[in-house]
């Protein structure tokens, strides 16, 4: 498929958007309680970085959805085995090994095991082998419906196939707090059948049904063009959007002491509305305003997302070691810059291995 420079920049963005959310995280959380300007910073980087997912799912669904070749069932899931099955294998396995390389090491260092020995078993298990791996247990449901939403869409036609999408972005929305809804009331506590149905949102496995608005979406809006749609118009109207999660967030924890960070959820109604304008804002930048050919930089995205956790855990570790307090007013923007290179440098020595040893 022919690749578009204006979505090539939207994938390098996100790719940032997932580095800025996981290295900020860790202020958000650790400062939550305390709540001085640590938590501010990183809640900052954290909400305007909130659609990062979204816009992959965008993204995903609208390739995987244009390529009417991927109707044909057989090939399809040859192809969905070998792009999507093994590399989630083999990377679920990588950082399997990896959790009890850090177990290891932080018994030598403390003589004592930091997690249930099962514990990096029982993550696999739910689809979380670490913790960003979630997405490739996610997306897998997305791409087993490919074939079949191809041909609802061919069938219904594409004004009812992104209603349909419209329908299950709203359903996303009302699942979410649906979800929340029965954490808040205690639902769970109760001792009857029912309290087990909280085992459902464990599994990572069945989330794709929240994303698959997004997914059917990422396909049927880039049919969508007008004026209105411009990239300023929407840019602004995601800035906004984004703008509004750092304020909940910040007025409800600090006010109100909420700190489930609900306002973080890709189902949120701040984040959904902001991941649409900002892809339909992208969708819409006229190719010839972008001098820089980001398609040497997206095609690499893929390995960066799988890497760069591991890459920043370890530093993290090496941080808290050493016992530094680092400022995350300069420290988050430059431990974005570093992750993106060392994860960018570990893609392109993949790639060569890969080219050297498949000739």
């Amino acid at each position: 498929m022919r690749r578009e420079n204006n979505l090539d920049l939207l994938r390098v963005i996100a790719c940032i958007m997932v580095i800025s959310i996981h290295v900020s995280a860790f202020y958000v959380s650790e400062y939550k309680e305390i709540l001085d300007f640590r938590f501010t910073v990183g809640n900052f980087y954290d909400s305007f970085s909130r659609i990062a997912v979204p816009l992959f799912v965008l993204l995903s669904g609208r390739f995987a959805l244009s390529d009417e070749k991927n109707i044909e069932i057989k090939k399809y899931y040859k192809k969905f085995f070998r792009r999507i099955i093994i590399p989630t294998f083999v990377w679920s396995l990588l950082y399997f090994l990896f959790n009890y390389m850090l177990e290891a090491v932080y018994f030598l260092i403390y003589k004592e095991f930091k997690h249930d020995l099962f514990s990096p078993v029982k993550t696999w298990i739910i689809g979380a082998p670490f913790y960003h791996l979630w997405y490739l247990y996610m997306s897998l449901g997305l791409y087993l419906l490919v074939p079949y939403l191809l041909k609802l869409k061919n069938k219904i036609g594409e004004k009812n196939f992104f209603k349909i999408g419209i329908l299950f972005f709203i359903f996303g929305l009302l699942l979410s707090l649906f979800e929340t809804f029965l954490t808040y009331i205690n639902f769970y506590d109760r001792e009857d059948i029912f309290k087990y149905l909280k085992y459902f949102w464990y599994f990572n496995q069945f989330k794709f049904i929240n994303y698959l608005g997004y997914f059917i979406l990422g396909y049927s809006l880039k049919n969508y063009k007008n004026k209105y749609f411009n990239f300023k118009n929407m840019l602004g109207l995601s800035i906004l959007s984004l703008s509004q999660i750092f304020i909940f967030t910040e007025y409800f924890v600090r006010k109100h002491h909420i700190t489930d960070l609900y306002f973080y959820n890709n189902n949120f109604i701040f984040v959904m509305f902001a991941s649409i304008t900002f892809y339909l804002a992208f969708d819409n930048l006229e190719q010839d305003k972008i001098r820089f050919d980001f398609s040497k930089l997206a095609i690499h995205s893929f390995n960066i997302y799988l890497v760069h956790a591991g890459i920043l855990l370890i530093i993290y570790k090496i941080i808290e070691i050493l016992k530094y307090e680092l400022n995350p007013i300069w420290f988050i923007p430059l431990m974005i810059f570093l992750i993106c290179e060392l994860s960018y440098i570990f893609s392109i020595i993949l790639e060569n291995l890969k080219l050297k040893f498949l000739k």
